[in-house]
C-alpha cells in the first residue's frame, strides 16, 4: 500500500520547515496570549496554511470580513453556550450552521473546516469570565492575521462571479446539498457538545471531532470514514500505550510526538492519518490523565461519535435525495 507517496529531498525539507514555523508561531500564541488559548492559534495556523492556497468562493471583501467576524464572534458564542448546556443548543446550532453554510460555497473543497474545528476546540478549552477578554482578543488579532494572508494570496484574482454574503443568504436559488450538508453538521456538533456539556466531559470535545470529521458531503463519503476511524483509533490507542509506556523515556516524549507529527504531513489514507491522530491527542491527555482512564476514554467518545454522526447523516442525508429526487421528477 502505497502510504507515503512521492517523497523528495524537496518535500522533505518543505514539510520540515512547514513544521518547525507551526511550532514557532503556536508556542508565541501561546506564550502571548496564555496556554488556554494555544488551540487558538493552532487553528489559526492552519487557516492561514489553507487560505494562503484556497479561496472561499464569496466576494473578496466579504471573504475577509467574514473571516475576522467568523474567528471572533465564536469567542462569544462558544462562551455563552458552555453558561448551560441548554442555553447551549440554540446557540451551538445557529453559529455552526451558519459557519458551515457560508464556507461551503464549494462544499468539497471544506473551507469550513478551521472554523468549526476552532469551534470545537473552543469547546475544549472554556475559560472563566476573567479570561474571556484575552481569549476574544485573541480570535481577533488572530482572525486578522488571516484575513491579511487571504488579501496578500487572492487580491489579484477576478472575484466577479463570486456571491456576497447578503446575495448567499437572501438567494432563493440556494444549493440543496449545501443546505443540507450544514444542517447535518449543524445537529451534530449540537448534539455531541451538548452531550459533552451536560455530563461534564473533560474531553468532551473528542466526541465533537469525530462528529466534524465523519460529517462528509455525501453519505457514502461518511461511511467510508467510519471503518477507518475506529480501526486508525484502536490502533493508535495501542501504539500509544507501547510507545510512551514501554519505549519511549518519559524524557524523550516531546521528541517522539515532534517526529510523529514531521511523519504525520507526509500521510494521504483517512484510516493512518487517525492513527497519528490518536497518538498525538492521547499524549496530549497525559497531564490529565493516566493511559488506564485516557485510552478507553478516547475510544468510547470516539464511538458515541461515530454513532451521532451515523444516525444524523443517514436519516437527513436521505432526505436530501429523496427531495432531489422529486425535483427531478
Amino acid at each position: 500500500m502505497d502510504i507515503i507517496k512521492k517523497i523528495d529531498s524537496k518535500k522533505l525539507i518543505g514539510n520540515l520547515i512547514m513544521i518547525i514555523g507551526i511550532i514557532i508561531f503556536v508556542s508565541l500564541f501561546s506564550k502571548i496570549f496564555g496556554p488556554e488559548n494555544t488551540l487558538v492559534g493552532v487553528t489559526i495556523i492552519t487557516a492561514i496554511l489553507m487560505f494562503n492556497v484556497m479561496h472561499l468562493n464569496l466576494k473578496f471583501k466579504d471573504a475577509i470580513f467574514t473571516i475576522i467576524v467568523a474567528f471572533t464572534g465564536m469567542g462569544l458564542t462558544s462562551y455563552l453556550s458552555m453558561i448551560n448546556p441548554f442555553l447551549g443548543i440554540p446557540i451551538n446550532f445557529i453559529s455552526v450552521l451558519i459557519m458551515a453554510y457560508i464556507f461551503s460555497n464549494k462544499i468539497e473543497e471544506k473551507a469550513y473546516l478551521p472554523f468549526l474545528l476552532c469551534y470545537v476546540f473552543l469547546q475544549g478549552s472554556p475559560v472563566t469570565a476573567e479570561k474571556l477578554e484575552i481569549r476574544i482578543l485573541s480570535l481577533l488579532i488572530g482572525g486578522i492575521l488571516v484575513g491579511v494572508i487571504y488579501y496578500f494570496s487572492h487580491r489579484k484574482i477576478c472575484h466577479d462571479d463570486h456571491r456576497s454574503i447578503r446575495e448567499m443568504l437572501s438567494s432563493k436559488d440556494k444549493d440543496p446539498l449545501q443546505i443540507n450538508f450544514a444542517l447535518r453538521m449543524a445537529i451534530g456538533l449540537t448534539i455531541s457538545m451538548f452531550i459533552g456539556g451536560i455530563f461534564g466531559f473533560v474531553k468532551g470535545m473528542w466526541i465533537s471531532a469525530t462528529v466534524l470529521s465523519l460529517t462528509q458531503p455525501h453519505y457514502e463519503q461518511t461511511k467510508e470514514r467510519v471503518g477507518e476511524r475506529i480501526l486508525g483509533t484502536i490502533v493508535g490507542a495501542i501504539l500509544f500505550i507501547i510507545l510512551f509506556y514501554f519505549v519511549v523515556p518519559k524524557s524523550m516524549d516531546s521528541i517522539v510526538l515532534l517526529v510523529l507529527s514531521y511523519i504525520y504531513t507526509f500521510i494521504k489514507p483517512y484510516k493512518i492519518q487517525m492513527i497519528f491522530v490518536t497518538l498525538n491527542a492521547l499524549a496530549a491527555a497525559m497531564i490529565l490523565f493516566d493511559a488506564s482512564v485516557s485510552v478507553p476514554m478516547r475510544i468510547a467518545f470516539v464511538l458515541i461519535g461515530v454513532l451521532i454522526a451515523v444516525v444524523v447523516n443517514k436519516l437527513l442525508y436521505s432526505r436530501f435525495e429523496k427531495s432531489n429526487i422529486k425535483i427531478e421528477d
